[in-house]
């Protein structure tokens, strides 16, 4: 009886396992990614290595070159969706707080994944007291998927 129970048991977690990659083989997003879950640590790193030559370390930007992201209100807004395009697709000649700013930024969707740059993002919203909701790498990728379908 107990090895019958034991085999059961067995079978069951098999079938578990089976049913969660099986998930990921047809290309599901999985469900820890469509949720926000923001690596501090991570997002302050990418942020110094990619961000803050411009947008400075405090995150005030350079006066007339390049605009601030702390009190930024594409980075406090509850819709993150222009934040995310800027970050994947770069951004030239936008107005930020009534200030034109001619110098281009770069791309980063082609050098960063769905995750490094949702932490980045998330850092942007949480530092400096900005206080913008959290982005999710699932909304990265959808982000990412519509940009290539216009």
């Amino acid at each position: 009886m107990l090895g019958i129970v034991r085999r059961n048991v067995a079978i069951v977690a098999v079938l578990s396992l089976g049913s969660l990659a099986l998930d990921r083989a047809v290309g599901q997003v999985p469900a820890d990614a469509r949720t926000p879950h923001y690596d501090a640590a991570r997002g302050e790193s990418s942020y110094m290595t990619y961000c803050s030559a411009c947008h400075g370390s405090n995150g005030e930007g350079r006066p007339g070159t390049y605009p601030p992201i702390k009190g930024s209100g594409v980075v406090t807004k509850d819709d993150a969706t222009k934040h995310i395009r800027i970050v994947l697709n770069g951004l030239q000649g936008a107005k930020a707080g009534g200030v034109l700013y001619s110098t281009s930024m770069p791309p980063f969707a082609g050098i960063l994944s769905d995750v490094d740059i949702a932490d980045v993002i998330d850092y942007e919203r949480s530092s400096w007291g900005n206080h913008g909701k959290l982005v999710a790498a699932a909304q990265i990728a959808a982000q990412r998927s519509s940009s290539k379908s216009h």
